[in-house]
């Protein structure tokens, strides 16, 4: 199965959108050492220490360890410790990992990329622009089939990256593309010495054991058990603290959770249900910040029973957002209602759409007048997700008032993105997922164009394809803007994917870590760099 890019897990997730964050609870400072301790005074605080361990839970094995490939959340998560990326721009600005600059010309045409001086790869081999301007020819051509390949094709031609010397490359655009600078910056640039004659990029052995320039480097993998990985000692930013991450491999959320509370775990994403129980508990922070990610419910649009827009719009009036706020994420503290398939985050967001409040007669009415009665659905999403699950449930009942009879599908993981991804499958009508798209509106493309592999859904709208591309080469910010918010309303005037929150992301770590903030809280990924996270003893 090719992974594809948007998933829950999606695309160009490479700008993907942060927010910092604090702790409940900050640690003091030490005790000065000149102060006397005798068996009375107070003990002093933690003191960071080097090594150690950190374990996240991850519901499945990793699909492809290359990050040409990586679509979904678990895989996303272990590349971004292996792969580091050239920068990151988000809301805050840009961030330089293994790039120190990046300048457009006045035309904006060419942009010449600065790699950082003494960048090596985990094997020891020097990085360099060769394997820059390597990793991007792979996502060009058409054979590898890369997640981003879309990004790097403007006006039907690939960008082309021309080398100056051995750490600067030229990028050199066939026409102006305003997202071209932030994708570029997403790459995570794959080893030519590691690659260069593979015929199938994806299905290279090479991936299972991966050759990064991330903080740490892989060790071992045993398929249902763990992913293993060590600290690279010549990270660019210096040897990361701990000496190892590991991924255990829990599907079952109940037992992440008990491993998290016996101290089999280090941090794992908790849901609202669970704030309370680790909130009070002394041995953990829990952090809040903001996903950047639309919780949706889509529509499988080669099912004829959803082809009629009013139908689809009918069960968007039957479903109740207030509901499902309180009864899934217990207040707006956790989610907020969703109106657009873009978040609040993304540039030229807008909520200006048709918000489809709950409305029993108007949904009645449309089925009515598209002659449908005893309408019978199947609704998809995976099994471990509380959150889902929850939703299907409020979902069933609330659509049960307008004479819908919703069949609820849950089902193993592996298995629903296997059917999700087929947009000719008809195994469900309806399916939950979740999707991180970023800061750049352009990243949502793949999603809605007519015939392109991310857009599962099957939906077709050529007037849309074409704002598309204007978007993407308008450089006037503000008629940008109107591209952008004109997509967004048609896109919920045509009720395609129907927005139900943008989530929280609420994480339990264990308090005996610290370096949470430098280690930057960011969607997908959990933590953007894992070097900056230490013990305290």
């Amino acid at each position: 199965m090719r992974n594809k890019k948007w998933l829950v897990l999606l695309l160009s997730l490479v700008m993907l959108v942060s927010t910092a964050c604090g702790n409940k609870t900050v640690t003091e400072d030490p005790a000065p050492t000149d102060t006397p301790t005798d068996i009375g005074q107070e003990p002093t605080a933690p003191q960071k220490v080097d090594g150690g361990i950190f374990i996240f839970a991850i519901a499945s094995d990793p699909n492809v360890m290359n990050p040409l490939y990586a679509g979904d959340r678990v895989t996303m998560t272990i590349n971004n410790a292996i792969f580091a990326p050239l920068y990151v721009i988000d809301e805050e600005g840009t961030e330089f990992f293994l790039a120190e600059s990046i300048t457009p010309s006045e035309d904006y045409l060419t942009y010449t990329l600065k790699l950082k001086s003494g960048l090596k790869w985990h094997d020891g081999e020097d990085l360099n622009a060769d394997d820059v301007i390597f990793t991007l020819n792979s996502i060009t051509d058409e054979k590898q089939k890369a997640n981003s390949r879309g990004s790097f094709i403007i006006a039907g031609k690939p960008v082309e990256a021309k080398k100056i010397d051995d750490l600067t490359v030229e990028f050199i655009l066939p026409e102006v593309s305003v997202p071209f600078m932030g994708s570029l910056g997403g790459i995570r640039p794959i080893p030519q010495h590691i690659f260069e004659g593979e015929e199938d990029l994806a299905k290279s052995t090479k991936n299972l054991e991966p050759i990064g320039s991330g903080p740490f480097k892989f060790k071992e993998m045993k398929s249902g058990e763990k992913v293993e990985l060590v600290r690279f000692d010549e990270y660019f930013d210096g040897k990361p603290n701990l000496e190892s991450v590991v991924f255990r491999v829990i599907a079952d959320p109940n037992a992440a959770n008990t491993a998290l509370l016996n101290g089999e775990l280090s941090a794992r994403y908790i849901t609202t249900a669970d704030v309370d129980k680790f909130n009070t508990d002394e041995n953990f922070n829990v952090v809040l910040y903001k996903e950047g990610m639309l919780n949706n419910m889509v529509f499988r649009l080669t099912n004829k029973g959803l082809q009629n827009k009013d139908v689809r719009k009918a069960i968007a009036y039957g479903i109740n957002k207030d509901e499902i706020i309180t009864g899934v994420y217990k207040s707006s503290e956790y989610a907020e209602k969703a109106y657009s398939v873009f978040v609040p985050s993304t540039q030229f967001h807008t909520s200006d759409v048709e918000k489809y409040e709950y409305n029993v007669e108007k949904a009645k009415e449309l089925l009515k007048n598209a002659g449908v009665e005893n309408l019978k659905l199947r609704l998809a999403y995976i099994n471990s997700s509380k959150e889902n699950e929850g939703f299907g449930l409020i979902m069933q009942q609330q659509l049960k008032a307008i004479g819908i009879e919703l069949e609820l599908l849950p089902m193993e993981r592996g298995a629903f993105y296997d059917k999700l991804l087929d947009a000719s499958n008809t195994d469900f009508d309806l399916a939950f997922n979740g999707y991180v798209m970023g800061v750049e509106p352009n990243g949502y493309k793949p999603l809605f164009r007519t015939g392109d592999f991310n857009n599962f859904m099957g939906y077709a709208n050529e007037e849309l394809d074409a704002a598309w591309e204007d978007g993407v080469v308008e450089t006037d910010e503000a008629k940008r803007g109107e591209i952008y918010q004109t997509i967004q309303k048609q896109l919920m005037e045509d009720m395609v994917v129907y927005p139900i929150a943008y989530p929280n992301s609420i994480v339990a770590v264990n308090k005996k870590y610290g370096g949470i903030e430098e280690a930057k809280p960011v969607p997908i990924f959990m933590f953007r760099d894992l070097s900056k996270l230490y013990i305290m003893e």
